[in-house]
This record gives C-alpha cells, structure tokens and sequence, in this order.
C-alpha cells in the first residue's frame, strides 16, 4: 500500500509539471499591434529608503506615449520613505504620493490596504502593480499597456532577480525562473495558478467588479493568485502572459537563508485559504509529496524502507524539474541560471519542508 501511495504522489507531481511544461511551450511573444490605454502605476512602500529613489528614477524615464500615472503608497514608513517620494513627487507630475495614517491598525496583510487605497484615487483604466524594490526598464509600461488588446483584462509579467553570485542569490535567482514559468504555464492555458503582483496589471473596473482584496485583506498575502482567481470568475475575463522583453521586471533579492525562509513562510501562510478546495487539495498532495523526498533516504538508512521507494520517487522530480527549467530558460533566456540546478533541487527540499508549517502557523515577520 505505502508503494502504491507513494507512486501516486510522484505520479501527481510529474503531471502537474507536465501540464506546466506543456504550457510555457505554448506561451509566444506577441507581434500584433500595441494598445495605448491610459495607465496607474501603483507601489507601495513601507521602509523602503534603500530602494525608492532608484525606483522613482527608473519610472521617471518610462517612455510610454500614452496617459499614466504613478501612485507611491508610503505605508506607514518609519525611516526616510515618505521624505524621498514627496521630493521626487515635488518636481514629478507624473508622480504622487498616498501617505498612510501611522494610526491606522495592524492587520494581517497592510500591503493590500495600501494597494486598494491608491486604486480607490487612480484616474486611469489600467492599474499596474510593481514592488519598491523593482526595476522597470524605460519600456515597461509600454509593454504592458500594449497588451491590452482583444478584450483581454489582466496581464501578467515576467520577473527575474538580480544579485550577486552567492548561494542564496543563485537559489532565488533559478526559483524565481520556475515560478515565473508556472505563472506563463497557467496564463497561457487561460487558468492561472500563480501569479506576481510585483508586474502585473489589470483593469480597474475588473477590480472593483470582483469587490476589491475584500475577504483577502485578514489574509498575509493574495494580493496576487488568489486576487487573480476571485476575477476568472468574472465571465468573459482573459488574460495572457506577456513574454516582450522589455516586461521583465527586475526584483531584488534577500541576502541570507534567514530571510530566505522568513520569505518563503510569508508566501506559504495563505496555503488552506485559497477558495478553491480541489487546488488546496492538489497543493496539500505536493507538499506531502515533498515531506517523503525528505525523509526517505533516512527510512532507506534506518528503517529497512524499500530503496526503490525513495529513488523512484525522486528521480523523476529531477528529470521533470530539469526539463522544466531547461525550456523555460530558454523561453526566458536565461539559461546560465541552470548552473544552480543541482543545488537548488537539494535546498528546495527542506526549504518547503519547513517553511510551509512556519507560514500556516505564522512563524515569520512582515516588514
């Protein structure tokens, strides 16, 4: 019986990955003709002063012919955030600044407050979401905007992390490539699984539509897939994954595995909430999937457990990771990420492992 449930388990994951490979394969670069619809870009900042000025001068220099707008959210900052914004904002009109009552109340995600509060004062048709730390390039609106062609409402971008050649740098750098793969997988069947709210635009109407972040405002995140499903459920609502390359968006990396994992813990919090009970099913499945990779070798060593119950049930991950990850480096021409394959695939084991019951019992820290 333990054979048979473990055979199923890995049967899951190389579907699901199967599925995920099929559709980044399917996922093109867009030839047609650009839209020009007028834009809010919206980012919010709390403690941000290491990042903000780069990313005020990086959005400065955005070449788009249409109407657009930048909102800063300063969240509540304690350092020097608020100061950098209304003097960039002063010389900018492009640029304001939403500053948040310090005497608002502690809740469980204040990034979507300050989210819905710049859309509830945005003057255009398309919101644009980026993180602080996030470096556009001078033709990032430009391709965003421009896919909103043919109906489509919601259009995701792909992201990648910069940084340096350490280990914990690499790792994100490779994860970072992977999850930006399922989200071009999900987009381009018409289904998103995931999505990133660090470049992803929608329209506003589409938002308010759907009530808003809503019933996802006591939940540590979902500002991004779990806002994304609550929208397909509007008929008629499509989407697509943008591939231009001037959409990438560049994001900055944590530097150590102790943020790393605090990170992590944060992204896994919201795992039992999402609405659907099938996709906490699946997701509940995978991670039990991912608690026998780590303990079987040490049932082999100490439990006289059947090898082949542990190879047979890694092998395949790693086959069906590498080809993942091969096409979706090339999709997004990074293949120099895959240097760190090897290690990733080990790290990656006991990152989830342990993350996700610190995130579902909410051992981490926001900023």
């Amino acid at each position: 019986m333990g054979g048979i449930i473990i055979a199923c388990l890995t049967a899951l994951y190389v579907l699901l990955f199967l599925f995920f490979i099929i559709g980044v394969i399917r996922t093109h670069r867009y030839r047609g003709p650009k839209a020009t619809p007028s834009v809010t870009v919206v980012v919010p900042m709390r403690n941000e002063e290491e990042f903000a000025q780069r990313t005020l001068e990086a959005l400065a220099e955005q070449d788009y012919v249409g109407e657009w707008e930048v909102i800063c959210v300063d969240d509540r900052s304690t350092d020097s955030t608020r100061e950098i914004l209304e003097k960039f904002a002063a010389t900018h009109p492009k640029f304001r600044v939403l500053s948040l009552s310090p005497d608002l109340p502690q809740i469980a995600s204040p990034k979507k407050r300050a989210l819905e509060s710049a859309f509830k004062i945005a003057k255009y048709e398309v919101l644009l979401t980026m993180d602080a730390d996030c470096i556009p390039r001078k033709s990032w609106i430009t391709a965003m905007a421009g896919r909103f062609t043919d109906g489509i409402c919601i259009v995701q971008g792909p992201k990648q992390n910069n940084g340096s050649r350490t280990m914990p740098h690499l790792y994100q750098k490779l994860e970072t490539l992977g999850y930006t793969a399922m989200e071009a997988a999900g987009f381009s069947w018409g289904h998103p699984i995931v999505a990133s709210a660090a470049c992803l635009a929608y329209k506003k109407d589409l938002f308010f539509a759907v009530g808003g972040f809503g019933d996802l405002v006591n939940l540590s995140s979902g500002d991004d897939d779990m806002l994304i499903h609550k929208m397909m459920k509007i008929p008629g609502t499509k989407v697509c994954y943008n591939l231009d390359k001037d959409a990438v968006i560049e994001t900055a990396p944590v530097h150590t595995w102790k943020q790393l994992f605090n990170q992590r813990a944060r992204w896994s919090s919201n795992g039992t909430n999402y609405e659907s009970k099938a996709y906490i099913l699946m997701l509940t499945l995978i991670y039990t999937y991912y608690i026998w990779m780590f303990i079987s070798p040490w049932c082999v060593l100490f439990l006289d457990c059947p090898w082949q119950w542990c190879v047979f049930s890694i092998l395949p991950k790693i086959l069906v990771d590498f080809v993942f990850l091969m096409i979706a480096s090339w999709k997004l021409h990074a293949k120099r990420k895959m240097l760190a394959f090897l290690p990733t695939e080990i790290i990656q084991v006991p990152m989830i492992v342990f993350a996700v019951p610190a995130g579902i019992t909410g051992m981490f820290r926001w900023k």
